[in-house]
């Protein structure tokens, strides 16, 4: 282990609304705050030393061990555990060197701007590869929530809508709680041809019970 304990702090959707007072305390002690430039410009008022990280998963990695000994304090966006920097950064630092402090998850506030309970709902990463559910398996739930990252996960939600049928409502939540929210209905050709989101979450929502 290259440095002292690390602060994994979630940032939720990538915002700073979506931090916890107790991941702000952490920021505020940290000796080294690490992250995207989109993440640290949140913290203007941040007097510890900034770090851009250059790279994603491997620019971090050598980030964190050229601060060893340092109290560290790394921003991730998304939901700590799922589809997360923060599970790359414990598995090769060790979960006894780090400390998750998760934000408001991105599916949790997708859910609130429709003003639906996600109690039971199947939650998909498709943030860095197509996932592989079985569609039959798929089409049992009422409601299932879609982490998006580029043009081919939006494809495959399209894809996995047009065998749902018309039953199903698609829901784009994009760049949540940002001053550039948007939360809008579309049909599965209008998906497929959106510029694919960074920060988005794609509720498929079974119409009578989600």
């Amino acid at each position: 282990m290259a440095v002292n304990k690390i602060a994994i702090v979630g940032c939720g959707p990538g915002s700073r609304g979506c931090v916890t007072l107790e991941a702000l305390a952490e920021i505020e002690r940290a000796e080294v705050v690490i992250g995207t430039a989109h993440l640290l410009e949140l913290f203007p008022e941040i007097k510890a030393e900034r770090v851009v990280i250059s790279g994603y998963r491997q620019g971090t990695i050598d980030a964190l061990q050229q601060h060893e000994g340092k109290r560290v304090a790394l921003l991730v966006t998304g939901d700590p555990g799922l589809a997360s920097l923060s599970s790359a950064v414990i598995e090769h630092f060790g979960l006894s060197s780090c400390r998750v402090l998760p934000g408001i998850s991105s599916v949790q506030v997708a859910f609130a701007r429709v003003g639906l309970s996600w109690e039971g709902s199947r939650v998909i990463s498709a943030h860095a590869t197509q996932p592989t559910y079985d569609v039959a398996t798929l089409a049992n739930e009422n409601s299932i929530a879609v982490l998006t990252g580029n043009a081919a996960s939006l494809q495959w939600i399209a894809s996995l809508a047009r065998t749902f049928g018309e039953k199903w409502r698609i829901v784009v939540a994009q760049n949540l709680t940002l001053s550039s929210e948007r939360v809008f209905e579309c049909d599965a050709d209008e998906l497929e041809s959106l510029t694919a989101p960074l920060r988005a979450v794609v509720l498929l929502l079974r119409k009578g019970k989600a």
